[in-house]
């Protein structure tokens, strides 16, 4: 009986390990970054505003061609947008009571069934997207009302605890999509965005001590919306898109590094700290050649320190401050740089730190900046295309099947 129950063990034993081997040669690929570009074809389509998303409807077939294209050529697995209120409201610029309880009650459906499909498109692709929710409902209209985008005649004027009217926003915009998806792995994730002064812009959320209650409110906002805004997602939230400040103008030259990053400080205590309602996904927005700057200090190093070593792998690096972007006076000095070198910089620090994701700014060219991989007429650029390509194919680890073929 003893040898039976030896032998039983030794069988039971060698099975084991070869399941244990088994598991561990099964995986041939590494878990894919997040990598891409800011999504934004040209809309020509009358009768519509000239943005892809409101007239999806009229230009879907060429939209998708497009995207295919664009996966083909780069190997892109990763799309942002932007959907900018404006474009969500069947009454302009109206935003929804804080009494909605329903989104045909205030939304533009056609609009968010145009991202829906977008989505299916995507998913069909093999993309995933981040989608940016921009309101301006940050702070009240009566706060800094000579720069409020609310003065336009397309974006709402918030009341005095705007904060009630953007989660509604948010919230119902969130449900409605993600209950639509044939496939909600389409969406990446979610981030909180928005600009009480440009509207699709990075939340203000650093330090303005000239603007006390300007702050005050950003805080509030932040601290009433973010847990609405968090438990209304089913799919990952990413924080709000943070931006260190590195302009070299005499307003921030006595400012130390420190105070250049409060936007980060301010959203790793608001969220963490004090809400604790991490996000997912820490966004943020990226200079070249700031690592170190002509400062002399490695941002994106105690960018790590403030969120985390621990949380690199979920550190998004967007936005890239590359080719295209004004030459504005700033420390991080690319000048050196030829534009798929600034592309380079970049992706070599993601892999240095370790970060999560990545993507570019932008797809195509705009009237006003010549910032994409692809020019107004849609002739790609082939030595950012190339950068890009390099980088986008180390995603994959081949099988030893397909190893040996090669």
């Amino acid at each position: 009986m003893r040898y039976a129950a030896l032998i039983r063990f030794a069988a039971l034993s060698l099975l084991l390990l070869a399941a244990v081997a088994a598991s561990s040669a099964a995986p041939t690929t590494v878990p894919e970054k997040l990598q891409g570009v800011y999504f934004n074809p040209v809309s020509p389509s009358p009768p519509g505003t000239g943005h892809w998303i409101y007239d999806y409807h009229l230009i879907r077939p060429r939209v998708c061609q497009e995207l295919s294209e664009l996966v083909a050529k780069t190997g892109a697995n990763f799309l942002d947008v932007m959907l900018l209120i404006p474009l969500t409201l069947r009454e302009k610029a109206t935003a929804p009571s804080d009494t909605a309880t329903d989104v045909h009650q205030w939304a533009n459906m056609q609009t968010l069934d145009n991202l829906v499909a977008f989505l299916d498109d995507c998913h069909r692709a093999g993309v995933r997207v981040e989608i940016d929710l921009a309101c301006n409902l940050w702070i009240p209209y009566r706060l800094d009302t000579a720069h409020h985008i609310g003065q336009s005649e397309w974006w709402p004027k918030p009341d005095d605890t705007p904060w009630t009217e953007a989660a509604i926003w948010y919230e119902q915009i969130i449900r409605y999509v993600e209950g639509a998806v044939a496939s909600p792995d389409s969406i990446a994730f979610w981030t909180m965005m928005g600009n009480y002064q440009w509207g699709g812009a990075e939340p203000m959320t650093w330090d303005w001590p000239e603007q006390p209650e300007v702050m005050a409110y950003t805080e509030r906002f932040v601290k009433e919306v973010w847990p609405r805004f968090r438990r209304a997602a089913q799919r990952p939230v990413g924080s709000p898109i943070m931006l260190p400040i590195l302009a070299d103008v005499p307003y921030w030259h006595d400012k130390t590094p420190l105070q250049r990053l409060s936007s980060f400080s301010n959203l790793k205590r608001w969220l963490v700290e004090d809400l604790k309602l991490p996000p997912d996904y820490w966004v943020m927005s990226t200079y070249p050649c700031c690592d170190p700057a002509t400062d002399g200090f490695r941002y994106l190093r105690e960018i790590v320190r403030i969120l985390g070593p621990e949380n690199a792998s979920r550190i998004i690096s967007t936005d890239f401050k590359g080719a295209g972007h004004p030459a504005e006076p700033c420390i991080a000095d690319k000048s050196a740089l030829s534009d798929a070198d600034v592309l380079r910089w970049h992706f070599d620090k993601i892999t240095e730190y370790g970060f999560g994701g990545w993507w570019i700014w932008s797809y195509q060219d705009s009237a006003q900046e010549p910032t994409g991989l692809r020019d107004l007429e849609g002739r790609w650029k082939p030595d950012l295309v190339r950068a890009v390509r390099e980088r986008t194919a180390r995603r994959r680890v081949p099988s030893p099947e397909e190893r040996s073929k090669q």
